[in-house]
């Protein structure tokens, strides 16, 4: 596997940031997108680019400028994401917009930019990397679990549409453990209800109890290897292998259920 030039959202820290190092080895030249830089990434050949990606004007004007300057990437990994942690009656419409816009807006604009022109070309490859929220919705985060699915969903469509090129891949990636839980937007804890609480303990039990974002890179790194278009799921042992066939054999009341008493709500 060897891909001219790479575009990976969110490579400032977390996974994107152990994707970034890995593909060095499979690319000649690689770029990371994200709101920050880091000071010390430890891969001094990476170009680094800073943009807002919960701005769809300010996304728009970087991708068109990307594609300009440096031409059309052969990968783009859409791995941007982070999450909002609010009850319902006091979500803040700015959290819902920026979920919104970095989970499921910002990717489509990318893919809508550089699919075609992938096309032209005759090859590339586009990972959306979703979530295995799209199947098991975390507790109070709505608008992660929907901006997720829906890019799920979109890319799903994706891979009807293009058929040869570009090759679009759906990866589920359940919990790991990186920066995530600290980086999400959180209701005032003095407003936090007891099922709020109890659920966001859970949370971070399973953030604690998951695979590293060097692990999660190479499970990506692997299906970039096959080289085929489809949905792949990545994570630890559980949710990468068990929890989508789970997901198949019962029914949504018995998820709920679960669900419910998995998160002590």
């Amino acid at each position: 596997m060897r891909f001219q030039k790479v575009l990976i959202t969110g490579g400032s820290k977390g996974i994107g940031l152990s994707l970034i190092k890995l593909l060095q080895k499979h690319a000649y030249e690689v770029h990371a997108v994200s709101r920050s830089i880091p000071d010390d990434p430890g891969c001094q050949s990476i170009h680094f680019h800073k943009c807002d990606l919960s701005s769809v004007s300010s996304s728009e004007t970087f991708i068109d400028n990307f594609i300009e300057t440096n031409g059309v990437p052969d990968l783009l990994v859409n791995n941007a994401g982070s999450g909002a942690f609010f009850d319902w009656a006091n979500f803040p419409m700015e959290a819902i917009n920026n979920q919104i816009n970095l989970l499921f807006v910002v990717p489509v604009l990318f893919c809508r930019k550089i699919s075609p022109l992938m096309s032209v070309k005759g090859s590339g490859t586009i990972l959306n990397l979703s979530s295995l929220a799209t199947l098991f919705p975390l507790p109070y985060m709505p608008m992660y679990n929907a901006g997720k699915s829906a890019l799920s969903s979109f890319t799903q469509s994706m891979i009807l549409e293009f058929k040869d090129n570009p090759t679009f891949i759906d990866f589920r990636m359940g919990d790991v453990k990186t920066d995530f839980n600290n980086s999400t937007a959180k209701q005032n804890k003095n407003k936090w209800s007891e099922p709020m609480r109890r659920a966001w303990y859970q949370i971070e039990k399973q953030l604690i109890n998951s695979p590293s974002s060097d692990e999660a890179a190479r499970q990506i790194i692997s299906v970039l290897e096959k080289g085929n278009a489809g949905c792949f799921y990545g994570g630890g042992w559980f949710h990468s292998r068990v929890a989508p066939i789970l997901y198949k054999l019962v029914t949504k009341n018995t998820l709920n259920i679960t669900l419910r008493k998995h998160y002590d709500l």
